[in-house]
């Protein structure tokens, strides 16, 4: 189990060393579904503001059949609970986690019982044992959503970019024929084939 702080320091500090963003680019309901999932799932819990109703079918409709949503129970993000006390995040968005409990984790498990809460005294105030059980630092670039919603992402830039030059390469416009063909536009889309074939 580790002792590692989570806190803003530890994060960009990995963040820096990686040349990175500070906090993940995805951090937004309509960028990531696990963000989304998280900050939803604290809302029902009475744990922050509930997402307005209007938005939730919004965003349902946004992450419904998308390929990087979790299609098991073990990797869907959740709140354990025992009657009105909750004790367990699990999965958890980090960025929201910091947001709620100043800790970039994904899992978060508080003490079971006072005795064991006890053993979190010996700590410093700002420790998170003092609160917590067992905490699970997570930085986003280890994030498993991280990676599939920048490969997408790519992806699709990748693909409009060359939508892009195939309009660019026949253009209807008022010229004698009526056509013009750009042979650079032409050019550039025949060395980039060219490219991919190469490098593949």
């Amino acid at each position: 189990m580790t002792d590692t702080n989570p806190d803003l320091d530890w994060y960009t500090g990995l963040s820096r060393a990686d040349k990175v963003s500070p906090r993940c680019p995805y951090a937004n309901v309509h960028k990531c579904p696990r963000y989304y999932e998280s900050l939803s799932l604290l809302g029902d819990s009475g744990m922050t503001t509930q997402i307005p109703p209007e938005k939730i079918q919004e965003l349902d409709t946004l992450w419904k059949g998308s390929h990087v949503v979790p299609v098991i129970a073990e990797h869907e993000t959740s709140i354990w609970s025992s009657g009105e006390s909750v004790w367990g995040f699990k999965n958890f968005c980090p960025e929201v986690s910091f947001d709620v409990f100043g800790l970039f984790a994904d899992n978060l498990y508080r003490y079971a019982h006072k005795i064991d809460a006890k053993s979190g005294e010996a700590y410093p105030p700002d420790h998170w044992r003092r609160v917590w059980a067992s905490v699970s630092p997570l930085h986003y670039l280890k994030c498993p959503f991280y990676s599939q919603l920048l490969t997408s992402q790519s992806s699709q830039t990748t693909a409009e970019a060359s939508g892009q030059d195939q309009k660019e390469i026949l253009e209807i416009k008022p010229e004698f024929w009526g056509i013009r063909l750009d042979v650079k536009a032409l050019f550039r889309w025949m060395m980039k084939g060219f490219h991919y074939k190469k490098t593949k």
